[in-house]
């Protein structure tokens, strides 16, 4: 590299570093702005394993809320809440602590991968700081549902690229287990054992690594088998029917979740196509790692990574429109869903930039950028949820240490923490927090 390609890469790795560090401190300030010390919804049930009962971290680890485990969520809420009183606040600056360490983790995997940052890699601190996620980090936050599945598939992808094969099975196997019990990173079970069946295929030649690829796929297999042990079927909303309906209404619902880190969050008429010019991509990604793949010898981490991220993303998309598609198409943008997909989009992303002919590297790139810079913009519509929930929790708090009335306070903000409150057990709860000062009874607003 001559002095002028050092330069250029030098300012180039200064600016995303920059915009890197702007978009994490607009998400914090963000946090510290809109994040308020009180419970909300979910947070009163899934707490139960952690902090209104007594349980073992095996319990806690295995805990069910919903279709998935808390896991590493559960463990973590143990370890590090009780030190902030299980503050509300200090609970979303944790949680948007772990999609930094998350980004930073997928700016690493780039470089391990791909070589210097250039100005592209730009778009990897716009995926990952959208404010598109409010509701995971300060809505109602949970460590599992989210942001530690974020950084366990981006630590998956990082153990993925480790060359002895060893120390490659070992740390996939580490992690595939940790997301498997973690929220929806369970759905990184079900890509292992299809990974390892490939790894067995591409190292038949050799006797030693084609033995270790089938240890290591029944360990993956017995990895997920093990989540299904005295697991319950229970579904996450009451318009769920086990039957297929309308494929218009699943197809309309998935395309839409495609197009949502795009910004398309809205009329069909844009989010549709969007979503389509979205699949295309990730299935563009698939098709040219399935042609790869049959060379052995091109079978490596940089076509590896970006379908590893986009078949875990599309199997997500799948997941939820077949799960939650009966409310209503327009629930296809939810805040919650947006580290998921943020997946697809990084995977999209890296196989841009492995694309050979310039030409085409950088019109792929460009137009991937122009919709990014679009979507690192706080929406109206997401402000408008901002204010309206901060304005819920705080009212309701405020409401509550003046009169500890849940009624009362319920019909004054106009909005309950929690919708049905007896089943909950919220008054027990909230008297708990008072004799132990912990949450919206702790010091800290």
């Amino acid at each position: 590299m001559n002095s002028s390609s050092a330069r250029t890469a030098y300012w180039e790795s200064i600016v995303v570093v920059c915009a890197s560090l702007l978009a994490a401190v607009r998400l914090f300030v963000q946090v510290s702005h809109y994040a308020v010390n009180l419970f909300f919804f979910d947070q009163w049930d899934f707490y139960s394993a952690t902090l209104f009962e007594r349980h073992s971290f095996l319990e806690m680890f295995r805990w069910q809320f919903g279709p998935h485990r808390l896991g590493l969520g559960s463990v973590l809420s143990r370890f590090l809440e009780p030190h902030f009183q299980w503050n509300g606040r200090a609970e979303a600056f944790i949680a948007t602590s772990l999609i930094t360490v998350a980004a930073l983790g997928a700016l690493y995997l780039k470089i391990k991968i791909w070589g210097p940052l250039s100005i592209w890699d730009v778009a990897i601190p716009l995926i990952f700081f959208t404010p598109a996620q409010y509701e995971s980090l300060w809505v109602t936050t949970d460590f599992a549902h989210g942001p530690l599945p974020l950084l366990l598939l981006v630590l998956y992808c990082l153990a993925l690229t480790c060359e002895r094969a060893v120390s490659r099975y070992l740390l996939v196997l580490i992690v595939n287990f940790l997301a498997i019990y973690t929220g929806f990173g369970l759905l990184v079970g079900f890509v292992t054992p299809v990974w390892l069946i490939l790894e067995y295929y591409a190292g038949s030649s050799s006797g030693s690594a084609s033995g270790l690829a089938i240890i290591a796929l029944i360990v993956s297999l017995l990895s997920l088998a093990s989540f299904f042990v005295s697991y319950k079927f229970e579904v996450a909303v009451d318009c769920f029917s086990p039957l297929p309906h309308s494929p218009i209404t699943y197809a309309t619902f998935f395309l839409g979740m495609l197009a949502h880190n795009l910004g398309a969050r809205g009329p069909q008429i844009v989010s549709l196509p969007l979503g389509a010019a979205m699949l295309a991509a990730m299935i563009l990604v698939l098709v040219a790692f399935a042609r790869r793949s049959r060379q052995i010898e091109t079978y490596k981490a940089r076509s590896l990574v970006p379908s590893v991220l986009v078949t875990y993303c599309l199997l997500f998309c799948a997941a939820t429109a077949y799960g939650r598609s009966c409310l209503g198409s327009h629930l296809a943008f939810e805040s919650r869903y947006t580290n998921y997909l943020a997946l697809g989009m990084l995977g999209v992303y890296f196989h841009f930039y492995s694309i050979v002919p310039q030409k085409a590297r950088t019109i792929l790139l460009s137009v991937l950028a122009m919709f990014l810079v679009g979507s690192i913009e706080t929406r109206p519509a997401d402000r408008y949820f901002m204010e309206k929930y901060h304005e819920i929790k705080a009212t309701w708090r405020n409401c509550y240490l003046s009169t500890e009335n849940i009624g009362r306070c319920n019909e004054a903000v106009g909005s309950p923490i929690y919708p049905t409150p007896e089943r909950t057990h919220l008054q027990a709860k909230l008297e708990y927090l008072k004799q132990a000062k912990q949450n919206l009874y702790s010091n800290s607003r």
